[in-house]
């Protein structure tokens, strides 16, 4: 079993803060890039929060990650949106743009934003979740390095490529959708790797194409999109929006900022937002998706299940729980970060 260290949020992301300002990162995006990491491990993606850090630091120190970036936002109409990320650290590029978005949607109704020349940006939901405080449905997505064999392919050309959603709902916390349209993140695959575990059957192939429940060999290997032909047309849809749209780059041609050199990453993403106004009443709409909620929670459990839940539901309350009582920390990744400048987790 792993040790644990419980770490506050405020003591996290100034960690975070003094690693990367260290790398010569501006403090006010080196706040921005840590409050987006943290924000994932307060809500329990706990492979996209802090454990991204010593990849981003490192890539930023080498110079692979551009510190200070020129970020450019263009209006192609007055509610679309192109970014180009100058090879900036992906939370920043991600929420510049989530920015522009939150902005037009105002005026607009609807907003879109098309990335290109950015990175990895951790977890895709913790971008679009202010857009519930505007009274909007938003959607977010992002390209990754080609590490997933499309649906009968013995070869890698898709990315993990997540989808997130966030829709308001009343009363209820929001319903929060943050998946990879791989069957495992990639990251997860990693995080088993760092701490000696097997990945479940049907993540991933070795080589050779065989089922491996190996991190290791998966990762020399490929993973496999979920539910078949379903889940890798979507993974390719998907980089369709955040690499072909953009004028970046498809998955097949994303770097792994963290092991090649040679070029920037090339990182995609895509933001959408719109105002439920525009069809209901805000009032309507939340009224209505209490009662859909409510009728969800009283279906009878499977067998093995204590209730029936939807999306967002748990993470709500892994959030307001960590947010209490601090974060769990595995113990290697803490001594990690501590020694790359970020004390401020043991205070």
């Amino acid at each position: 079993m792993v040790e644990t260290l419980t770490v506050s949020a405020a003591a996290a992301t100034a960690a975070a803060v003094d690693i990367l300002t260290a790398r010569d990162v501006p403090p006010a995006d080196a706040e921005i890039v840590a409050r987006n990491l943290v924000a994932a491990d307060i809500r329990g993606i706990d492979t996209h929060g802090l454990f991204c850090l010593p990849e981003y630091a490192g890539s930023v120190a080498d110079r692979r990650i551009d510190p200070m970036p020129e970020i450019i936002v263009t209006r192609r109409l007055p509610w679309a949106i192109a970014v180009d990320g100058g090879n900036g650290l992906g939370p920043l590029v991600a929420e510049k743009a989530m920015d522009a978005v939150l902005e037009t949607v105002e005026t607009q109704g609807i907003a879109m934003a098309a990335v290109k020349g950015s990175n990895h940006y951790g977890a895709a939901g913790v971008y679009i979740e202010r857009a519930v405080e505007k009274g909007c449905i938003a959607l977010a997505s992002a390209n990754a390095i080609a590490m997933t064999a499309p649906f009968g392919a013995k070869a890698r050309f898709l990315g993990t490529n997540p989808l997130a959603a966030v829709v308001p709902a009343g009363k209820y916390p929001p319903f929060a959708l943050d998946m990879a349209t791989s069957d495992g993140a990639l990251r997860k695959v990693r995080k088993a790797l760092a701490e000696g575990r097997e990945i479940p059957r049907g993540w991933a192939t070795d080589a050779d194409g065989a089922p491996t429940t190996d991190p290791a060999a998966a990762i020399a290997g490929m993973l496999l999109p979920f539910g078949g032909a379903k889940g890798s047309g979507l993974a390719f849809l998907l980089d369709i929006l955040t690499g072909c749209l953009s004028g970046g780059l498809f998955s097949i041609d994303v770097r792994n900022n963290f092991t090649n050199h040679d070029r920037a990453s090339g990182n995609g993403h895509f933001f959408l937002a719109f105002r439920i106004d525009a069809f209901l009443d805000p009032a309507d709409f939340a009224r209505r998706m209490e009662e859909e909620i409510d009728r969800l929670h009283a279906l009878p459990p499977a067998a093995g299940f204590d209730a029936v839940r939807y999306p967002g539901e748990r993470m709500a309350r892994t959030a307001a729980g960590r947010a209490a009582g601090g974060i769990p920390y595995a113990r290697p990744l803490v001594d990690e970060l501590v020694a790359l400048g970020g004390g401020a987790m043991l205070d």
